[in-house]
Order: C-alpha cells, then sequence, then structure tokens
C-alpha cells in the first residue's frame, strides 16, 4: 500500500457520492409516487471482487459500475486475476463481450476548469464520466476484443439513457445470465445470481395511518430484487384515479387502425 491509498479512496468516494446523489435526484422521494415502484442504487461491498462495486436497476432496466478516483487508476482493474480470465473469455466469446459492453460501465473523477458568469476567477469543477468497462480497460489487458471505440460521457447524459430512453443497461434475464457468469468464472461459491447481496428502494403505500414513503430494503438474489421492484400492492388513491381513466368515456378523434 502507498501513501497515496488513504487519498485515492476518498477520491473515489466522492466519485461515488456525487454519481449516487444525480442517480437519486431523479425519483421523487420527498413525494412518493405509485408510478414509481423503486430503484437501486447499491454498493455491492465485498462482492465487488466478483461483481463490480455498485448496482443500478430502474424502470426495467440493470447495470454494474466501477467506480474509479480518476482515469489512471482504471489500469488497476488489469492486475485482477478474475478481471483477466473475463477479458480472455470476451475475446473467445462475442455474445458475452456483448453482454459487458451493455450492463458494465466504468465511471471515474476528473476536472473541469472555467469561469463561470459572475466569477471573479475560474473554478476547477469536480465531475465525472462514464463509458464502457470493456471500452476503457482492453487496452490495459494483452487480449484484443472486437469492439467500436465509444466516447465518454457525463453523469446526466448516462442516466438520460439509462432511465430515459433506456439505451444503457439491458433487461432482466440478460442481467441475471451475466451475473451468473461471473459466478461461473469465480469458481463454486463464490457468487451468483441468487446469491447477489444489496439494498432496494421500494415504494411502499399509506395505509391511512402512515403516509406513502419510499424505504430502503435489503434483497438477496436478483429474483427478490425484481419482485421488489415490480410489486403487486398499489397506492390506493393511484388505483382510483387509474380505474376512473379505464371507466372514462373515449374522446371524440383519431383512432389506430
Amino acid at each position: 500500500m502507498t501513501e497515496t491509498d488513504p487519498y485515492r479512496r476518498d477520491m473515489e468516494q466522492n466519485v461515488i457520492l456525487r454519481f449516487s446523489r444525480a442517480f437519486e435526484a431523479r425519483f421523487p422521494i420527498s413525494e412518493p409516487n405509485g408510478l414509481i415502484s423503486g430503484w437501486a442504487n447499491t454498493s455491492l461491498g465485498a462482492q465487488d471482487n466478483v461483481f463490480a462495486d455498485h448496482l443500478l436497476a430502474a424502470n426495467a432496466r440493470f447495470a454494474l459500475i466501477e467506480f474509479k478516483a480518476n482515469f489512471l487508476a482504471i489500469r488497476t482493474e488489469a492486475k485482477k486475476p478474475l478481471r483477466q480470465k473475463l477479458f480472455h473469455l470476451m475475446a473467445m466469446r462475442s455474445d458475452f463481450l456483448r453482454r459487458c459492453l451493455d450492463f458494465h460501465f466504468v465511471c471515474w473523477g476528473t476536472t473541469h476548469r472555467h469561469q463561470p458568469p459572475g466569477f471573479a476567477t475560474p473554478i476547477v469543477e469536480e465531475i465525472d464520466l462514464l463509458n464502457r468497462y470493456a471500452v476503457h480497460v482492453a487496452p490495459f489487458m494483452d487480449t484484443v476484443l472486437e469492439m467500436s471505440d465509444s466516447a465518454d460521457i457525463s453523469t446526466q447524459a448516462f442516466l438520460d439513457t439509462f432511465l430515459g430512453s433506456r439505451l444503457m443497461g439491458g433487461t432482466y434475464e440478460r442481467f441475471k445470465r451475466y451475473i451468473d457468469e461471473f459466478g461461473q468464472l469465480a469458481g463454486q461459491g463464490k457468487g451468483n445470481a441468487s446469491t447477489i447481496e444489496g439494498m432496494v428502494c421500494v415504494y411502499l403505500p399509506g395505509d391511512g395511518r402512515t403516509p406513502a414513503r419510499y424505504a430502503h430494503s435489503r434483497f438477496k438474489g436478483l429474483d427478490a430484487l425484481q419482485l421488489m421492484l415490480k410489486p403487486r400492492i398499489r397506492d390506493k388513491a393511484y388505483e382510483h384515479k387509474r380505474t376512473q381513466g379505464l371507466t372514462r368515456e373515449p374522446r371524440d378523434g383519431p383512432t389506430l387502425g
């Protein structure tokens, strides 16, 4: 361990904090909404040796994210035996590479020097960028992957495409397969889709005594996470409005077909 390790860890934690704040700002935490059943923005703790630092899930999309203090810190991934096995496998299997490109990302901190309007002096703003994990880790590996480069994007641009257009991340079944493949690489007993653990934020409807709210709950296994993100229970007020909408007479206007 070098003297810079604690400082680098602090910088990495700042990257995680900024990303998490940006992610959760996309959800109505202060005004619970039954239309949004929940989301996961969770650290995987010691499981990062097998999977990744962070798991994201929302709006029927899933992803893994590795966080780094800065761009140069990405090269540390090449020293990990399990990641070396990962890249050797992706070099042989294009289907596995496609899943990695869809689900696995790296986020790192950097700075942007600029002078905002009204400021007498420039500021050095700390910002974060993201890209597909394989794109930036591959140059440090001794394997060659058949893939195209992709541009670095900001946290906000990533969230727009993950939560909005849903061009980032992927569906539950493919994500589950990717997690199981990680478990197979690590070896028996190291973890898989049924053992992965973390925290999920779930919508709890009001019951007359307690107002509707979002609550943090632990999950174990992707099936459990999926069930929590797609509960059958709904806010009574929301269901009443929905029923009214379904039984209302249709308006005059153009129809399809």
